[in-house]
Order: structure tokens, then sequence, then C-alpha cells
């Protein structure tokens, strides 16, 4: 029953870092090892809404990247920026590399949140589990696991032992 267990919470937390991994790994690898440069913003009045990854409001625009040294640029890179007002014409930012979708604003510390929802989602209900076993333990203790049975000749009782040695004395001592 456990693996089962164990098996459906694997696959609950792959299938969630299969969706958050991606943009986390890409964050951390734009704020370390990224190409910085500049995206001329094209946003739109109507995406003043929430961010879909993380809740928070801004505006989610989209516009071509081009590296501050003119040797890399990318055709459509997304951003999304913290604040009421929509942002100027062009932002700073870095990408991971040539093959970007996302663009991290400078000032932004958008990874951080991807990392911690990567990282902490799956850690905290094993955190919470391991707590409840723990903490939660039933007051005569937990029942001891079933000892195998042994595989062998039956043991002798006492009764069957002193009849042994009845018949013993009788076999070697025929007159008594």
């Amino acid at each position: 029953m456990s693996g089962g267990l164990v098996a459906c919470a694997l696959a609950i937390v792959l299938a969630w870092w299969h969706v958050v991994l991606p943009d986390a790994w890409d964050g951390v690898r734009a704020t370390i090892w990224g190409v910085p440069g500049s995206v001329a913003v094209a946003c739109e009045e109507s995406t003043a809404a929430e961010d879909p990854q993380f809740w928070t409001l801004g505006w989610s625009c989209t516009g071509p990247f081009t590296s501050n040294a003119g040797d890399l640029h990318i055709d459509s890179v997304r951003l999304f920026i913290h604040g009421d007002e929509p942002p100027g014409p062009t932002v700073a930012g870095r990408v991971s590399g040539p093959g970007a979708t996302w663009m991290w604003p400078d000032g932004e510390i958008e990874w951080v949140f991807a990392v911690a929802l990567a990282v902490g989602v799956p850690v905290l209900p094993g955190y919470l589990l391991f707590v409840a076993v723990t903490v939660l333990e039933p007051s005569n203790g937990w029942p001891r696991p079933r000892r195998k049975p042994r595989v062998g000749p039956a043991q002798m009782g006492n009764r069957a032992r002193r009849r042994r040695k009845r018949r013993q004395r009788r076999t070697a001592d025929p007159m008594a």
C-alpha cells in the first residue's frame, strides 16, 4: 500500500515539475549566465491583468529582443512587468540564450518565485506528512510489524518433554 502512495506522490511531483521547473530554470540561467539586452515592448491596455503564473498584477508584454552587444536577436519573447503604469518603449533585461521564450526584466525577481514554487510546493506536503506522523503518534504507539512465522519443526512444551523422559526411563530400565 505504501508503494502505491509513494508512486502517486512521485507522479504528482513530476507533473508539477514538468509545468513549473522549466520557467524556474530559465530564470536562474538568465540571471546568472544570461545575455543582457532590451525588448521593444508591445503592451496593450487590456493586458493589465493577473500574471498567469504567479497571480500578481502587472503588464504582460511581448516584443523582439536584441542583446546589448548586438550579436543576439530573438524575434519574440514574453515578459511580465509589475506595476500600475505600462512600461516604456523598451525594457532592459536578460534572456537565458538564443532559444529563450521569456525575458527576465532587470529589477524583477520573478524567477525567485518560480524556483520557490518548483521546490517548495512538492516539499511542503512531504514535510507536513512527516510532522503529522511524528507528532500525532497514537498514545499506545504505532502497531509493531508482524513477525515472520518460524519455519521448522514444532517446538515441544514442558508436558511433552516430561512424557518423553518417562518413556525413555521405561525403555531404559524394564524392571522399574
